[in-house]
């Protein structure tokens, strides 16, 4: 398996369902005086009150006047709804004798999009991939955008340890990590706004620049087989702002069974990188590939893997590309309902898109004890 960065060759996007409160003059509200729930109703995101959802996703005559009159917050462009029939959501502790746990966002405090719906073929919503971090190097000032990563909470950011370690980065030519950027959708734009200017979405804020404090490779990194154990965190310089342009994404429940968790559904994947013109992307893309059996994958690469590696894609020409190893693969668990983190990208065959040839992704849940035993305040 060649060392290289690679990611999305093919899109795939989505459908918004997400509404904010306006006045009768149409004009977006930035403030609103938020107000109780009745009993037996919670103030919780849109996005994860399953009966309002499903009055926008269905367009569901009056589901403008439904939501605006079941407004009860706001945070940024979060928008609350008094949820029927729903339980106050907890927040999960940390597990006794894990170090770093509390550390780590759960509950509703992760995984949170303003996206619903994937559908392929077209560019990412503004926000709806938040935790998307993507990698500079060389100079600090003009970076060379060329890998991805995921955030984990306000401080750490994890990605491919290939993306982070100097040996493996100078080798190919790109020099040191320079720049970690979360917030980030359009590269060469800045503000970024809605494409769709129907839709009722503020401009993202300016994206967020860090310098990277300290660099976590993990200690087996390219030892037991070539870009084994390929994972690495980043602590940043400072804690990150978060907000609907910057949110953290859940790490998987611990002893997690990737095909089960699926449930015959594709995982997603996203970032900037190569696509089927030959060049990267300027917006953020994504794109849904299947699970792929370990015994199945070790065809396209004998005695390459080892077994805290797994395998999607190969459908098609729908693969991940040139440029973005270390961004994530995720999907969305039920309750709460969330994305959840899988795996990061690894590597794969010299082409991308080849037809049944899946990539190769770092499965996240093997090192969970790792990341938590490396992660501090």
């Amino acid at each position: 398996m060649s060392c290289r960065v690679w990611f999305i060759l093919t899109v795939a996007a989505t459908a918004v369902v997400t509404v904010m409160a306006t006045e009768s003059s149409g004009i977006m509200r930035e403030t609103r005086q938020a107000r109780q729930c009745p009993a037996g109703e919670d103030c919780i995101l849109l996005s994860s009150c399953q009966p309002l959802r499903d009055l926008v996703t269905n367009r569901v005559p009056g589901w403008q006047r439904r939501v605006r009159e079941a407004q009860c917050g706001r945070r940024f462009t979060d928008y609350r709804v008094c949820c029927p029939g729903r339980a106050s959501p907890t927040n999960t502790t940390s597990r006794p004798g894990v170090s770093g746990e509390n550390l780590l966002p759960s509950g509703h405090n992760c995984g949170q999009s303003l996206l619903l719906k994937i559908l392929f073929g077209e560019d990412v919503m503004l926000n709806g991939y938040p935790w998307m971090a993507i990698l500079g190097y060389e100079n600090r000032a003009n970076p060379k955008w060329q890998c991805g990563g995921v955030l984990l909470n306000d401080r750490y950011v994890l990605t491919a340890a290939h993306c982070a370690h100097r040996n493996f980065t100078v080798l190919r030519g790109l020099g040191s990590l320079v720049t970690v950027r979360l917030g980030e959708h359009v590269i060469s734009t800045n503000p970024d706004c809605p494409q769709d200017t129907s839709l009722p979405i503020p401009c993202a804020p300016s994206p967020q620049d860090f310098t990277p404090q300290e660099v976590i490779i993990h200690g087996d990194f390219n030892r037991r087989r070539r870009l084994s154990d390929d994972i690495a965190l980043i602590r940043l310089d400072r804690k990150a702002t978060l907000g609907s342009a910057v949110h953290p994404l859940c790490l998987p429940p611990a002893g997690v069974d990737i095909p089960s968790f699926l449930g015959g559904r594709d995982a997603i994947v996203a970032g900037w990188g190569i696509t089927e013109t030959g060049n990267s992307s300027d917006i953020l893309q994504a794109a849904k590939i299947p699970f792929v059996e370990h015994s199945v994958c070790t065809r396209t690469y004998p005695d390459q893997l080892v077994q805290e590696q797994v395998c999607f894609g190969g459908r098609g020409r729908v693969d991940s590309c040139n440029m973005d190893s270390g961004g994530p693969l995720f999907q969305v668990s039920n309750d709460p309902p969330r994305f959840v983190l899988l795996a990061i990208l690894s590597g794969g065959l010299g082409i991308c898109g080849t037809p049944g040839a899946p990539g190769v992704y770092t499965n996240v849940d093997s090192y969970r004890q790792w990341i938590v035993s490396n992660i501090r305040p």
